[in-house]
């Protein structure tokens, strides 16, 4: 089944989601079109401090909740950043077809490590770490390559009234948000079942 989907590497509720789509693979035949957005252009490539909210707090509760629903561990990295390198990068990963092992490596760097994935060098260690040749993806990088494969992704994301992500398009049909493992496999079974 096709599933196109929406994410930014700063989300963890894109990562939880990423997760969970990882798992339902084994059970599916799944062909996942995997579309990065930047949702914040504008925090710095340096990062800067998250905030300590009230707001904040009660998603720091809800994103615990569903990491441990899920299975997945998830350390929150205490600052924002960038994305924007991170998912040309995974672009370019696309074309030499190491994209799930890049996908991988930036969100565990991000929320396992909490390294900043705006910073060229922690891209390129992920790069590496996910088997890309790292000089040909630092020219990439450097060049921006990828700026407007990353651009088409955002004028499909408005084409398809995406407002946040994780977004999952399923045949017509959006997904909005992160879904526990259990919703996620009815949508599935349920949206295999219209297709049949």
């Amino acid at each position: 089944m096709k599933l196109t989907v929406f994410y930014d590497y700063t989300c963890p509720f894109c990562y939880l989601t990423s997760k969970n789509l990882e798992s339902l693979s084994n059970e599916f035949d799944l062909d996942i079109e995997w579309k990065g957005i930047e949702i914040h252009p504008e925090y710095p490539s340096q990062g800067q401090k998250s905030s300590k909210s009230l707001k904040s707090l009660k998603t720091v509760e809800s994103i615990k909740g569903a990491a441990k629903e899920s299975g997945t561990e998830i350390v929150l990295p205490g600052f924002r950043t960038n994305s924007r390198l991170s998912l040309e990068a995974s672009e370019f990963a696309k074309a030499g077809n190491r994209f799930r092992s890049l996908h991988n490596s930036i969100y565990e760097a991000y929320f396992k490590e909490r390294k900043n994935i705006g910073d060229i060098k922690i891209v390129l260690e992920a790069g590496v770490k996910a088997g890309l040749d790292g000089r040909e993806l630092e020219e990439c990088l450097n060049n921006r390559t990828m700026f407007n494969k990353v651009e088409e992704n955002k004028k499909a994301a408005e084409v398809n009234l995406v407002v946040g992500v994780p977004t999952l398009i399923m045949g017509n049909f959006p997904v909005y948000g992160n879904q526990s493992l259990e919703t996620l496999r009815l949508m599935i079974k349920r949206a295999i079942e219209r297709t049949t």
